[in-house]
């Protein structure tokens, strides 16, 4: 009997310690899931009102840092491709090749001009001499340089191209301007002297593209400098003689770098110091339009746009057209128009010409005969195409247009198209010119072309679509997450509530 009382008194105390054992185990367990329901809840809220909040303002957190990314800033990744160009430009020219001058000059028939080229320069683009100025705005030069590509040609540099004498019709100029009788007999004098006969020249494409040529009648030039004053621009004639691997054909350029004001980044301020762009009136001679690398974020957004051309000391207005595609990216097509070159503002004092040519003189102290156009006189007056023989104006060929992406307007192709022509007239006092037709005589066109590279293009692709239109789901799945958090930590809150656990008093 005393033996199984021993027997259920030791069962009795081992239950208990089991039981007190278990409860102490049950209370810790019990502390630890309080702390974990406890983060599980703070978790749940912090994911749930993150998501919400970020959800809301990721577009205007996005277009914050775009527009930091835009500005123009020293050691970005911005800076680096403005500074230079990762891809090269191509440009092609075309030469007119005049085929009958001497029929021309003789008995009036028609000039009858024959295409030739293209001729393919790759052209690379570096900024040089920059400056940041305490005015939010960077000044620069721009070094370029061209390198003939023989395989896009359709020809070579050693065609033979006839064309006119541009210094014979420089030279005609300045004489009328000093109208003197005199002057002309000796210059007809020197001229004779020099079996100079002709206001044509034969030349290689080369050296009426970038080589240039040695011409007698600069020689004529400096004898006649002994009896009244005259210069001419050049030493050498070629139509872009001196460019190739200059820094000053684009000249001093200075343009916003959208520091403080993001809208105006890429906007020429002024040019060789002037602010004043050209000879013209003041709405005409002050420009708002983008330098041509950088444009103001909304540009794609408006209706027209403005790149400015150092060559022709003046901008070109374009105006939004349709959207299209390029490379899976939206963008805005931009055109110029008919009326580019409607001489409303540009117009010489020697009479305004009729629509459809601009005169490079407007430049100030440039006094060459030369007028750009589009090329083959598209949208032009017609009397500039029927005064020729071998123009075909047409839209997919000679239109000057740009794209630009649609929501930061960054430019994705280009095709800027001109073309050079020389305005030629009869001048009876000088025998080489007596019988030239007063006309608009055609020499040359080009295209630039830049259209972006695959890679840059996937690398912009995400940026403006992948990430503005995924990254808020993202947000959205964290907020979902948060909430599903807070549900679970509430059921466990509340079973915990409920719960209740017995333990068996051995005493």
């Amino acid at each position: 009997m005393v033996k199984l009382y021993h027997l259920t008194m030791s069962h009795d105390i081992e239950e208990t310690e089991r039981l007190i054992t278990a409860k102490d185990e049950h209370n810790d367990s019990k502390c630890r899931g309080f702390w974990c329901q406890l983060l599980l809840s703070l978790f749940g809220i912090l994911f749930l009102f993150t998501g919400i909040i970020m959800a809301d303002l990721w577009p205007q957190i996005f277009n914050n840092i775009m527009k930091n990314k835009l500005e123009l800033e020293n050691n970005t990744q911005t800076y680096q491709y403005w500074k230079q160009i990762p891809v090269p430009l191509h440009m092609s020219v075309y030469l007119f090749n005049w085929t009958n001058p001497e029929a021309t000059l003789q008995t009036g028939d028609l000039p009858i001009l024959q295409q030739l080229g293209p001729y393919v320069f790759k052209e690379n683009r570096t900024k040089v001499n920059i400056t940041f100025n305490n005015n939010e705005t960077i000044t620069y030069m721009q070094l370029k340089s061209w390198e003939f590509e023989q395989s896009l040609s359709n020809g070579s540099l050693s065609d033979n191209v006839t064309t006119i004498n541009i210094v014979i019709n420089i030279l005609g100029e300045k004489l009328q301007a000093i109208n003197k009788h005199w002057i002309f007999v000796l210059t007809n004098y020197y001229l004779k002297l020099s079996n100079i006969n002709k206001p044509y020249v034969t030349r290689t494409a080369g050296e009426l593209i970038f080589d240039g040529y040695d011409d007698a009648l600069l020689d004529v030039v400096i004898k006649l400098k002994s009896f009244f004053p005259i210069d001419l621009p050049f030493k050498k004639v070629g139509w872009l003689y001196g460019m190739n691997m200059s820094t000053s054909s684009d000249g001093l350029i200075n343009m916003y770098t959208g520091k403080n004001n993001i809208e105006n980044v890429g906007l020429v301020h002024s040019v060789n110091y002037n602010t004043k762009l050209n000879v013209f009136k003041k709405d005409c001679s002050y420009s708002n339009a983008s330098a041509g690398d950088l444009w103001p974020e909304h540009t794609a957004m408006q209706s027209n746009m403005s790149i400015y051309i150092p060559g022709i000391c003046s901008a070109i207005t374009m105006q939004t057209n349709n959207y299209t595609f390029i490379n899976g990216l939206k963008g805005v097509k931009f055109v110029a128009g008919s009326d580019v070159f409607n001489n409303t503002c540009y117009c010489p004092s020697s009479g305004c010409p009729l629509p459809g040519v601009r005169p490079l003189s407007l430049c100030g102290d440039n006094s060459l005969p030369i007028f750009i156009s589009f090329p083959h006189f598209y949208l032009a007056d017609k009397s500039y195409r029927q005064s020729v023989v071998g123009m075909n104006p047409n839209r997919t060929l000679h239109e000057f247009k740009m794209i630009l992406e649609n929501d930061y307007s960054i430019p994705l192709k280009v095709d800027a198209r001109l073309q050079f022509n020389v305005k030629v007239k009869p001048i009876k006092d000088l025998k080489i010119l007596k019988n030239m037709p007063e006309i608009y005589l055609p020499v040359f066109w080009f295209s630039e072309s830049f259209k972006i590279p695959q890679n840059m293009s996937d690398q912009l692709l995400i940026v403006t679509n992948v990430l503005p239109i995924f990254i808020p789901y993202v947000w959205l799945i964290l907020a979902l997450a948060g909430c599903v958090m807070l549900i679970f930590s509430t059921y466990l809150w509340v079973s915990r509530k409920n719960e209740s656990f017995t333990i068996l008093d051995p005493l």
